[in-house]
């Protein structure tokens, strides 16, 4: 028989426990809000890290060290001081080097170049790609953003908006399909950007707020004579011009979208990695919930899978089976509410925004279907303020 004196004791000893698990709870769920701040909010600048140092070069093929992101197929860029190269199909591999086929490159390339592997494998602005370019600055609520302009015959523009972390050096990986239809361009900027306005909370608002600067954008093209305009968004880049598409009143010039890898759903993102973290199920709902009071995330409205039904714009959606950071989930709930609002191109084995490295050639051939599809010819608009239709 257990005495008074010990039941006391073992009464005791389980409110302590009772009081250490509670307090660990918190302090889980208070990390696991910050994960969230710093995967989904916390603004970053693009990487370029110089982490791997070039073995050979000849003058059609380059030779680097070989690890998971070198040896992959397709074709990718090298970033290094002074110059870009774009490197194709690999000719062979080892376990120390692979050698690939190089397709372009500017600036000096040698032996012992540091130099950063990439999905971009242009220079830094749309000469690099042979775009006459001008460098302009839209006006939009914060302030000045800064842009690129191409010119064009069609009277629909083309509008690229990068995603979280990336820069305006994503549109160059299309910018010659659309170049060549005669789409004029704007590859804009957003707040929180370099060079662009900062925002008073210095958070991204995955899209919630950021969609007011794409509207100054569109209104720029507007003015500039464009009769309507495609809009094309890499992942956060996605939910940008998707609450554009929810808010904007010049919401009905947008006559399709591109969503590459697009940020649908920022929640089920949230819960897909803690998943593949181990982070239980109530836990991550009770850091979502903790995130929502800290930095004013309203989860149902960042989810477009649950407002499909709100959308009524064409759309190219494009999404790698392989993506980690925007599993696909989203992008195939989306499209099966939206079959005949929405195209949808798997790529296999492609990761996040890496569609394009994987099969360019498939890829510049659906974007330009699908601008052909919805785009090219006379607008419906027809005259618009500060041009001709």
């Amino acid at each position: 028989m257990v005495s008074r004196r010990a039941r006391t004791w073992l009464r005791r000893g389980a409110a302590v426990a009772a009081v250490f698990i509670v307090l660990g709870l918190v302090a889980a769920t208070w990390y696991y809000s910050e994960e969230i701040e710093d995967g989904l909010l916390q603004v970053s600048e693009p990487a370029t890290d110089r982490d791997l140092t070039v073995v050979a070069v000849g003058e059609d093929f380059i030779v680097v060290p070989a690890d998971d992101d070198t040896a992959r197929p397709g074709r990718w860029g090298l970033s290094y001081d002074g110059g870009h190269a774009e490197v194709g199909d690999v000719i062979v591999a080892t376990d120390e080097t692979v050698r690939r086929r190089l397709l372009a490159s500017t600036g000096p390339l040698r032996p012992g170049t540091e130099a950063d592997f990439e999905a971009i494998g242009f220079g830094a602005d749309p000469a690099s790609v042979g775009m006459v370019f001008a460098a302009v600055d839209v006006e939009g609520p914060l302030g000045f953003y800064p842009a690129w302009q191409v010119a064009g015959t069609d009277d629909t523009w083309v509008i690229f908006v990068h995603g979280k972390g990336a820069s305006r050096r994503e549109a160059l990986r299309i910018m010659r399909v659309a170049g060549a239809a005669g789409f004029p361009m704007l590859a804009i900027s957003y707040r929180n950007d370099t060079g662009a306005p900062s925002s008073d909370a210095a958070h991204y608002a995955l899209g919630a707020d950021e969609w007011t600067d794409l509207e100054a954008a569109v209104e720029y093209a507007l003015a500039e004579g464009a009769s309507d305009v495609v809009l094309v968004g890499y992942s956060m880049g996605g939910a940008i011009v998707a609450h554009f598409l929810h808010e904007s009143p010049s919401a009905p010039r947008v006559v399709g979208a591109v969503l590459d890898a697009p940020l649908l759903d920022p929640g089920a993102t949230v819960d897909a990695e803690a998943g593949r973290l181990g982070v239980p199920g109530f836990l991550t709902g009770w850091a979502k919930a903790l995130a929502t009071l800290r930095f004013g995330i309203d989860w149902s409205t960042l989810d477009q899978v649950r407002r499909a039904e709100e959308f009524s714009t064409p759309m190219l959606l494009i999404h790698g089976d392989a993506d980690t950071t925007i599993p696909i989930g989203s992008s195939e709930q989306f499209a099966e509410q939206l079959p005949v609002l929405v195209r949808f191109e798997r790529f296999a084995g492609a990761g996040h925004v890496e569609a394009w490295n994987s099969d360019p050639e498939r890829y510049e051939m659906l974007v330009s279907g699908f601008l052909e599809d919805i785009a090219a010819g006379d607008s419906d608009f027809g005259d618009v303020e500060g041009g001709e239709g």
